[in-house]
């Protein structure tokens, strides 16, 4: 039991700090795509091509989540480690 109250701790820290780095900027990149639309927060004012659009949105999106998915990956690695 006592296994499973530090994985969540952890859990909840990893949410916590996650929040605090990338949580101000994200909803600041959503108010500019609220504001401005998607096309113009992601290409600028001169516009671009349609495979550099989307590569500009999915590397944003890699930027925000794949911290967050990598830690709980890890901590799940680490979790299945200590259990044994």
């Amino acid at each position: 039991m006592k296994k499973y109250v530090t994985v969540i701790c952890f859990a909840i820290g990893i949410l916590l700090v996650w929040g605090l780095f990338f949580g101000v900027p994200l909803i600041g990149y959503f108010d500019s795509v609220h504001r401005v639309g998607w096309v113009q927060t992601a290409c600028g004012t001169d516009g671009c091509t349609t495979p550099v659009f989307i590569f500009d949105v999915v590397w944003m999106v890699g930027m925000f989540f794949g911290p967050l998915v990598l830690a709980f990956v890890g901590l799940y690695v680490w979790g299945i480690r200590v259990r044994k």
